[in-house]
């Protein structure tokens, strides 16, 4: 289209074409002016196939009365859109005030398609408390700042005027008579915008709904997502850096805003909700981000997330989670089962092998049904050396793994293999024995319990008292040897439900954290025998939810199982997007690789910009030079 065509301008609404499509249609409401223009960033950054029309209301209708109310502007509006567009489905978005007018239209239609709000607050008034002083508490701190670095005079005068604001709020609070707006338009349709919305209070709205929030929230005080909380049946929030002006005028940010509104409409393949695959909870003991990139990636396709976390985990700032229940150090299990009570999960997905551990622990308790779905066969998985022998069972090629007991019987294999323990993730109990003068050392640093510098270490650092109790017991751990398989490290990430493979992708690892440790950066490639074989583990071992399965490809090859993460993996997320080209190579985040040649391919989440702030933290923490020191100085030898 050469520019903008207006299709409809009659009683009191004016609608115009602004992008032509070819499958539905998206509607889209702008703020206090009705100005279309307003729109522009979001309209050219919009990739769907849906036509774009721009709906904005006029100051009178056809009879010359005074379109005033938002139920108004509302009911002009519907009936508009019934004459342009028939029976053909649209979706509705609104920008500020437009928001509120999308709202109610959403409410008014018989056949209601998505509902996005674009930084739409409704009147203060009906905040709920605890938001409402938050708010003004920002506000006024806000204000304070700016207003210390005005010169006296300008500064007294600026003071009497926000005081009076503030007192003028504090009365329309407590006031239940009629409202007046706080502010004014410079406009007619300013100040007609200004006038209704302190009108106008949102009801219950039985459909889906995507708050599209900005970082910033200087201008109100709060989070704007978090006014709508409670008003949808499906409310999902999407984080767009900026403010309140800026998340449709700046390019980059209207840009995110598109994005945000095409992927919620046009659902790309990924795995997506099923039955019996909807609601999950999140079980986490090691604050890894791995979980909170999975419940991110989640949240956006559909599902309802819920979590179970010690304070401090990432997962904290991810947005649009049906819960979050917090997880005591010193009763664990009962806090498992409150958030399995209170979220009511189709699955649990456990973030790490302390977790496991913990469902398992909870399962041979109480023999839920939810959990036995969720941790499938999971006696037959108790060791390393069982997962080996299970997938030999179901014909798959794997190395010869045995429990050992004594470094006496170590020495009846033959150099190289590979010694791992029970339990251990991350690198850690892994060790690779190439030559006999090492053994020695190396059977004793994984035999034993951890030093008491490591354990203070993982105690301070990392936040975890596991190794502290192993100290203190003098729990030994199991320790299992397992035949060196030369090759290439790779990895087949899986989500799947009742043994059966939803979606899976083939990662060869381009960089480890460490030998045989976390990947930092990965490359996908097709391997069918290595798919193969991770469906037919799957399927013995009737797991649902997500694993991890490592393999080493050999020259000729074959993919030689290597062992089983039988919970979230920090690739997990990968599963959600469009199938990532062949080829394709992905740095992590925040993975420390250090090599610069990998930059321009980090997998950072820009659509939830504050968990990748989190992740910048992380990452920065984990360079800062004492960390590093301190990790040096307390690693146990790996070989």
């Amino acid at each position: 289209m050469a520019g903008p065509l207006i299709v409809y301008k009659a009683n009191g609404v004016r609608i115009d074409l602004v992008r032509e499509g070819s499958a539905g249609a998206l509607v889209l409401v702008p703020g206090l002016e009705g100005d279309p223009d307003e729109l522009a960033g979001v309209i050219a950054g919009y990739t769907g196939p849906q036509a774009v029309y721009v709906a904005a209301p006029m100051l009178v209708d056809d009879r010359g009365v005074a379109v005033e109310t938002v139920e108004r502007m509302a009911e002009l509006m519907v009936a508009a859109l019934a004459e342009v567009l028939g029976d053909e489905p649209y979706h509705l978005g609104g920008y500020s005030f437009g928001g509120l007018i999308a709202w109610e239209m959403a409410q008014r239609r018989k056949e209601s398609g998505r509902l996005f709000l674009i930084e739409a607050i409704f009147d203060e008034r009906y905040w709920n408390r605890r938001l409402w002083l938050v708010a003004m508490r920002r506000r006024g701190l806000n204000q304070l700042s700016r207003i210390s670095h005005l010169p006296p005079r300008q500064a007294v005068a600026e003071f009497g005027l926000r005081g009076r604001r503030l007192v003028r709020r504090l009365v329309r609070r407590s006031s239940g008579g009629e409202a007046t707006a706080v502010s004014t338009g410079e406009t007619d349709a300013g100040r007609r915008a200004y006038a209704a919305m302190p009108r106008y209070r949102p009801t219950y709205h039985d459909g889906a709904v995507t708050v599209l929030a900005a970082t910033d929230n200087r201008h109100f005080g709060c989070d704007t997502a978090e006014c709508w909380q409670g008003l949808a049946r499906d409310l999902s929030v999407r984080r767009i850096v900026g403010d309140h002006l800026t998340i449709v005028g700046d390019p980059e940010a209207a840009a995110a805003v598109a994005d945000g509104i095409g992927r919620d409409i046009n659902q790309g393949p990924g795995v997506r909700p099923a039955p019996g695959f909807e609601r999950v909870l999140i079980v986490s003991t090691m604050r890894w981000f791995s979980a909170a990139r999975l419940a991110d990636a989640m949240v956006e396709a559909g599902f309802t997330v819920s979590a179970c976390q010690p304070a401090g985990h990432p997962l904290e700032v991810v947005d649009g989670l049906d819960g979050q229940y917090p997880l005591h150090k010193s009763r664990p299990l009962r806090s498992i089962q409150h958030a399995i009570d209170a979220a009511k999960p189709d699955l649990v997905l456990c973030d790490d092998e302390r977790s496991l551990v913990l469902l398992r622990r909870l399962h041979s308790r109480t023999d839920d049904l939810v959990l036995a779905r969720s941790l499938g066969e999971w006696t037959r998985m108790t060791s390393r050396t069982a997962v080996a022998e299970g997938a030999r069972e179901a014909g798959v090629t794997a190395p010869f793994t045995a429990a050992v007991g004594s470094i006496e019987a170590l020495m009846q294999w033959a150099l190289p293999f590979v010694l791992k323990t029970d339990g251990s993730s991350g690198g850690r109990g892994v060790a690779a024995v190439s030559d006999s003068g090492s053994l020695s050392r190396i059977w004793r640093s994984l035999s034993t319990p951890p030093p008491l510098h490591v354990a203070v270490k993982r105690a301070l650092v990392n936040r975890e008292l596991q190794s502290f109790g192993s100290l203190l017991l003098r729990r030994r751990p199991t320790v299992n040897v397992q035949q060196f398989q030369a090759g290439t490290d790779a990895i087949a990430t899986v989500a799947c439900l009742d043994g059966e493979v939803l979606s899976l992708v083939c990662l060869e690892v381009v960089l480890a954290e460490e030998l045989r440790g976390p990947s930092a950066v990965v490359r996908v490639v097709d391997h069918p025998g290595m798919a193969e074989a991770a469906r037919k583990v799957v399927r013995h071992f009737g797991l649902s939810g997500f694993c991890g399965l490592d393999f080493v490809t050999a020259e000729d090859g074959t993919a030689w199982f290597i062992e089983l993460n039988a919970r979230v993996t920090p690739t997990c997320h990968l599963l959600f997007d469009t199938p990532r080209p062949v080829g394709e190579v992905i740095a992590l985040f925040p993975a420390e690789h250090g090599a610069t040649a990998y930059a321009d391919c980090v997998d950072l989440p820009v659509r939830a910009p504050r968990l990748a702030e989190r992740g910048r933290q992380e990452a920065a923490r984990r360079r800062h030079p004492v960390w590093r020191r301190i990790r040096t100085l307390t690693k146990r030898p790996a070989m």
